[in-house]
This record gives structure tokens, C-alpha cells and sequence, in this order.
């Protein structure tokens, strides 16, 4: 390892010192002289062997990204560690990589991919103004990965500016983190930026499930465009995700039985690569519900004004080749304006616009709940509170008992701790009859 001096060399007999000389120190000028930086590293890479050379402007300083002197420390301590990356590999840019991993299918959920590329599109790449993105975050997208990684400043000042809730920064930020752990594993970058304390994080705010109450549902109701308002009734009455109800067939309602009427959720509607298709539900847990009469009303009331349209669409499961890419037939009983299946972003856009006018967008920090989403809680709130046990709410929403009482707890019955007291009460009241949990009679 060394650090050296481009502009200059030996003298030569004869030779005249050049301007650059200070005091009693002479300097004589090389061929490259006044071109390009004049500091020089040097240094054998450990894995090829073959001899390397990095040019700066300045030679003293602490900075590896612009001082020969603090460059040549760092990869001297590289080598010596075992640690070394070819400082070439992290000139590729953040974005480049990223793009790299997506055109390999690194990520191997295809949707999973596709929301990553979606958000480091809006909120990291360069954007079409100015260094910004559409949504207006800085963009760092076009810096070196070697540069981030060593200057995690740059990624703090980036992530202090993302103009999203706390919970969808922190997305942002992971798929970010992914993309360096990824190029950690490649020998691009010697370390993940956003896992330093340089990097603070914005705080993982616990969030409350908030149901709608009946006014803010009829609220909603006289904002929403007709062809909507049955999801109200679906999602209020049955807590199916958005998902599953945009993909309710009119065949999956037991129209006709009499002693225990339900509606079977067995899919979802999902858009990949921007396409339509049917898919298995989120925990691949076919369920359920019991079927209201007041939703059986309802929705044939709906299918009379607005009849179901039959929609073909291959379904999509990379796990089960057998089925995946078949066509599946449903009569949908929720369609778009056209008849086709509901783009779910745009039913979205649709919903807050309607929320906003009903007056029940929620606070910041509070993702979802002006959403479909809402509706799931409300449906789980109004069971829970009739007293119905955790077990069966569980498989009516096709979900595990143990997330049901992480997320629905504070739903349960008797909130203000009097029936604590009374149970309390009830089993002290009883301590004085004789031998209670036979101990009665033992002397001190």
C-alpha cells in the first residue's frame, strides 16, 4: 500500500524544480503533470492478485470517498480483516442494482417483487424533477452503492424526508436494506447503511383496530357510487379482506339453505404485473361465514339491480403448478364501471375520496382504517361484543386465534375492568366456607 505523488518525481540532472515547489522541498514534474488528480493509491487486490491504483484530489483529510490518505487506511484495514470489496463493485448506483435484482427475479414472490419496485420507483429512484421523486422524496437512486454504504448521512437525510406515515417509511426503508443485504451477499458494499446508528428509524407506532360505527357505515354509503356501496354490507357483515370480496362469486352465497346459510370465501383478486387473476386467500385457509338474513336481503336486492358479470381469469399459484395459470370462472357479484374486475388502486383512490367527504378519514398514522380494511374490524368488533367466543371469530375470518386477540383484545366485553373486580369479589365473598381448596382447618 502506498500513497503517490502523480504530478511528480525524481530529478533528473539538470532538471529544473516545477511551481508547485514549497521552502527547501523541490519538486520536479512527471509526464502527467497538472493532469488529472495528483494522489495515487495503490495496492494488490487479495483476490486476483493484480495491482490496483484509485486517483483523488486531496491527499489529508478523514474522508475515504475524497482523501488518498483515509482511502488507503480503509482498504489496508479491509485486506488485513478479511474484508475486502473491489472498490469498483460499489460504483454501480443504487438504482442500477436494484433494477439488476428485479430483471433476475432475485426476489422470488413475483408480487412481493413488484410492490418493491413499485415503491423504490416512487419514493428512491431519480425522479422527473429536479432529483425528485413524483411524491416529492429526495432521490438517491443515482448514487454509487460504495458511496452510500460508506457515508450513511446521505441515507439519513433521505429517510428524514420520505413524506409517508411512520409504518409505510419504514417499507420504504426495508426494501432498501433488502437491496444492500443483497449486494452485502454479491461483494458490492462491505455493509447495509440503514442498519448503522447513523439511520434512525421512525418508531414502530402500535396502532389500535378501529372500528366504523353504523353512522360513519351510512355516511359512507351516501358517498360511495352505487355500484360500491354493497361492499359496506359484505365487509361489515362477514370482516372478508378487500381482496376477497372483490372476488365473491354470486355461487359462493348459500342462497337456498335454510339451517345454516353461509358465504364461502375460497379466493382472492389479485393484480400481478398489472394483469387481473384469481389467487388462494392470503393464509391459504378456505372459510366461511354465516350468512345474516339482513346481508342476504341485500345482496340479492344488489345482483336485481346490478346482475353479476362473469369474469374468466387464470389463476395464480407459483406453489401449486398444477393449477397456477388455469382459467377459473366466477360470477362476480362486485364489478368495475365497465363490467370488468375491480382495479384494486383505483377502488382505493375511489374509497378515500369518499371517506374524506364522509368525514371519516382517520388521523395520520393510522394506515387502513378509511379503508376496506375498516370493514374487517367492524366485523370482528360487532362479534365480539355479542359476546360471540374468539375461537369461531377466527375461522369466520379465516385467520389464526392468536392474531385475532393481538389485534381485537381491546374488543372484547366488559373494557372497564368492573367484571375483574366482580369475579374478584364472587371468589374472596366464598373464602369463609369450610375447606375451599382444602386447606380449611390447617393451624398457624
Amino acid at each position: 500500500m502506498a500513497v503517490a505523488d502523480r504530478w511528480h518525481r525524481d530529478p533528473r540532472p539538470g532538471e529544473q524544480p516545477c511551481g508547485c515547489s514549497r521552502g527547501r522541498r523541490k519538486l520536479y514534474p512527471s509526464a502527467s503533470h497538472m493532469q488529472g488528480d495528483r494522489w495515487q493509491v495503490r495496492w494488490r487486490d487479495p483476490e486476483t492478485g493484480k495491482q490496483r491504483a484509485k486517483n483523488f484530489a486531496l491527499r489529508e483529510g478523514t474522508d475515504a470517498n475524497r482523501h488518498a490518505d483515509a482511502f488507503d487506511k480503509r482498504i489496508a484495514g479491509d485486506i488485513l480483516a478479511r474484508v475486502y470489496i473491489d472498490p469498483r463493485a460499489g460504483e454501480i448506483t443504487l438504482q442500477a442494482y436494484a433494477e439488476q435484482i428485479r430483471k433476475a427475479r432475485r426476489i422470488p414472490n413475483e408480487e412481493t417483487a413488484a410492490d418493491h419496485e413499485g415503491r423504490l420507483r416512487l419514493h428512491v429512484y431519480q425522479g422527473p424533477v429536479k432529483g425528485l421523486t413524483p411524491r416529492g422524496a429526495p432521490s438517491i437512486g443515482q448514487y454509487p452503492m460504495g458511496l452510500l454504504a460508506a457515508r450513511p448521512s446521505i441515507i439519513a437525510a433521505w429517510a428524514a424526508a420520505i413524506p409517508l406515515s411512520p409504518p409505510r417509511a419504514r417499507h420504504v426503508m426495508g426494501d432498501v436494506s433488502r437491496v444492500f443485504r443483497m449486494a452485502m451477499a454479491d461483494g458490492i458494499v462491505h455493509r447495509d447503511p440503514l442498519k448503522t446508528a447513523a439511520v434512525p428509524w421512525p418508531k414502530a407506532v402500535a396502532t389500535k383496530a378501529r372500528p366504523w360505527t353504523l353512522g360513519q357505515l351510512e355516511a359512507m354509503r351516501g358517498q360511495l357510487p352505487e355500484r360500491y356501496r354493497i361492499l359496506l354490507d359484505i365487509g361489515a357483515a362477514t370482516g372478508m379482506r378487500q381482496g376477497e370480496m372483490l372476488a365473491l362469486g354470486a355461487d359462493d352465497i348459500d342462497w337456498l339453505k335454510r339451517d345454516d346459510p353461509r358465504v364461502r370465501v375460497v379466493r382472492q383478486l389479485k393484480y400481478v404485473g398489472g394483469q387481473p387473476r384469481f389467487a388462494p386467500l392470503k393464509n391459504r385457509k378456505p372459510h366461511s361465514v354465516p350468512l345474516s338474513p339482513e346481508l342476504k336481503r341485500r345482496l340479492a336486492g344488489r345482483l336485481e339491480e346490478i346482475p353479476a358479470v362473469e369474469a374468466v381469469l387464470p389463476w395464480h399459484d407459483p406453489e401449486d403448478p398444477a393449477r397456477h395459470g388455469k382459467p377459473v370462472t366466477v360470477r362476480l357479484i362486485v364489478t368495475g364501471p365497465a363490467g370488468r374486475p375491480v382495479l384494486g388502486n383505483s377502488l382505493n383512490n375511489t374509497w378515500r375520496r369518499a371517506a374524506k367527504r364522509a368525514g371519516v378519514t382517520p388521523e395520520d398514522g393510522r394506515p387502513r382504517e378509511d379503508g376496506c380494511h375498516a370493514l374487517r374490524h367492524t366485523a370482528v368488533s360487532v362479534w365480539l361484543r355479542a359476546g360471540i367466543d374468539v375461537v369461531r371469530v377466527a375461522s369466520w375470518i379465516g385467520d389464526d386465534v392468536k392474531t385475532v386477540v393481538a389485534t381485537y383484545a381491546h374488543m372484547l366485553p366488559g373494557g372497564d375492568d368492573s367484571d375483574g373486580r366482580a369475579a374478584a369479589d364472587a371468589f374472596l365473598g366464598g373464602a369463609s366456607a369450610p375447606d375451599v381448596h382444602g386447606m380449611a382447618g390447617e393451624s398457624g
